[in-house]
């Protein structure tokens, strides 16, 4: 059995889901060692119950669907990160729930570089596109991946003003990669595979159904630093990609609108809720994701108990002196949590102190 095939068992073996899924792993130290084991090594492991236990007993029997699966992801020239390798998206990876395989087609590269996420409303007007595409024409000197899924209204023009910009653009798909939708956004297929690509943790034998948007918003939210918010009622997909943002702890902003237009009453509701920062241009969410400090002449090792708060600071103390250290023990030396701990690694990492390393192992700049 390879990786792929045991990835494809685990998503397809009822109950189990990503997080579970992600614990047998740890345990078995790959996917691939759960099936030489017996269901009952894991009968300790919090959260996986009796039901689950049997359902993995069987695992066998969704052999035929894995194998078609694995078939079409080859006929389609679908290529797969797998959670833990060097070029899986950290901060995807960071996450309790993201999938232990990710399907993709273009050309990807996250290593080092700020992804931001832009969603809103399908039914933007002119005020919101302008919003959008000066945004993403204001980030263009800090060369971030624009990220956002595809669909009609703000999130097909913060692809093409990436495009535009000369940006690297990920779009996320909520259904397996052999198939486009909307189908009248496939003219831009060809230049967003050129220039980011396409990602999906659907394979081509789920069918689409719309519950997967709900699912595929988690991605957006955590494959970027920070989500930005434009023209959102006070419901719908980008309040959900929100509420995933701020479970996730990244940076959240919403630009405001008229008082009384159902277009910005969500961006008003994370605003009045402090779930968002308020910013009306770039250089608002440059300034508050601290990026214009990159550009200073003062190293930041001079300034860092001036731009670093008191648990940035505990953190500069494990990584000190070229000491090299890994995610949880960075957690258990500062007596952070693990989840809080890799918010301020990500903010670290974006204001230029901290290096990510292979293997979730971080170092100082």
């Amino acid at each position: 059995m390879n990786r792929l095939q045991a990835c494809l068992f685990l998503r397809f073996i009822p109950g189990l889901g990503n997080i579970r899924s992600r614990k047998l792993w740890e345990f078995s130290d790959s996917p691939e060692a759960i099936f030489e084991r017996s269901p009952k090594d894991f009968q300790t492991l919090e959260g996986i119950g009796s039901v689950h236990l049997q359902h993995l007993k069987c695992w066998k029997e969704h052999s035929d669907r894995v194998y078609k699966a694995e078939e079409k992801l080859h006929k389609n020239n679908i290529k797969t990160l797998f959670l833990g390798d060097a070029d899986y998206p950290q901060t995807l990876g960071f996450c309790p729930d993201a999938p232990l395989v990710l399907f993709y087609k273009g050309n990807l590269d996250f290593a080092q570089r700020k992804c931001i996420s832009i969603v809103g409303t399908r039914s933007s007007d002119s005020k919101g596109e302008k919003l959008c595409r000066d945004l993403v024409a204001g980030l263009q000197e800090f060369d971030p991946i624009i990220i956002s899924g595809f669909a009609r209204g703000i999130d097909i023009i913060a692809h093409d003003q990436a495009l535009k910009s000369d940006l690297t653009t990920i779009a996320c798909m909520a259904h397996g990669l052999d198939q486009i939708y909307p189908p009248e956004h496939s003219v831009f297929c060809d230049r967003i595979e050129q220039e980011g690509g396409f990602i999906s943790e659907f394979t081509t034998e789920e069918k689409f159904d719309r519950k997967h948007f709900l699912i595929r918003n988690r991605i957006i939210a955590g494959l970027s630093h920070a989500s930005v918010v434009i023209q959102s009622q006070s419901k719908g997909g980008s309040m959900i990609t929100a509420n995933f943002v701020h479970q996730y702890h990244r940076e959240l902003f919403a630009f405001p609108g008229e008082v009384g237009n159902s277009l910005h009453q969500g961006c008003h509701d994370l605003i009045r809720t402090q779930k968002a920062q308020l910013i009306t241009n770039a250089d608002d969410l440059i300034k508050g994701m601290g990026w214009e400090t990159q550009y200073q002449k003062k190293s930041i090792q001079k300034k860092m108990f001036v731009e670093l708060d008191s648990e940035e600071k505990a953190i500069f103390e494990c990584l000190k002196d070229g000491a090299h250290e890994s995610l949880d023990n960075i957690a258990l030396r500062t007596q952070i949590s693990v989840g809080k701990t890799a918010t301020l690694l990500l903010k670290l990492e974006m204001k230029g102190c901290v290096k990510p390393l292979p293997g979730k192992f971080f170092e100082w700049v």
